[in-house]
């Protein structure tokens, strides 16, 4: 038998470039490039006052339990429906609570102005409905 040599490798170039790192005894190994950080950090989020906690005993409501000013700000969605629905309810607290409206009209005419020309019908045919059957019986024709 032919006594055996040492084997070399066929290539000896390969693994030069990725060369096994060699650590020391006791150290901590040092982060992989490509891990990921799952750490999550959160906070408290504190919120003043919420529009179904405050006490709207005092103020003149809708059937919905919205406030004056929540259907102004209504009144300024994106959506149609929402704008809609605002305006139903501006019907009803203005026919419900006519002396909202008298102290109010500056700010329901600004807020309610824009919906004259709203790209919606409905919109349009609602401000419309709203003006001649809640505003202007409501504030009377001196007010305007």
């Amino acid at each position: 038998m032919k006594p055996r040599k040492l084997s070399k490798r066929k290539n000896p170039g390969v693994g030069i470039d990725f060369k096994k790192a060699k650590h020391k005894v006791g150290k901590k190994l040092p982060r992989a490039q490509n891990d990921t950080e799952t750490e999550i950090k959160s906070g408290k989020l504190f919120l003043r006052e919420s529009s179904i906690a405050t006490d709207k005993s005092e103020l003149a409501t809708t059937s919905r339990n919205n406030t004056l000013r929540e259907l102004l700000s209504q009144v300024k969605h994106y959506s149609e429906k929402i704008r809609i629905k605002a305006i139903n309810g501006l019907i009803e607290l203005i026919r419900e609570h006519p002396s909202e409206a008298r102290p109010h009209a500056a700010e329901i005419i600004a807020a309610t102005s824009a919906l004259a020309s709203d790209p919606d019908k409905a919109c349009r045919a609602a401000f419309v409905t709203f003006l001649r059957s809640a505003l202007f019986p409501a504030i009377g024709e001196r007010a305007i």
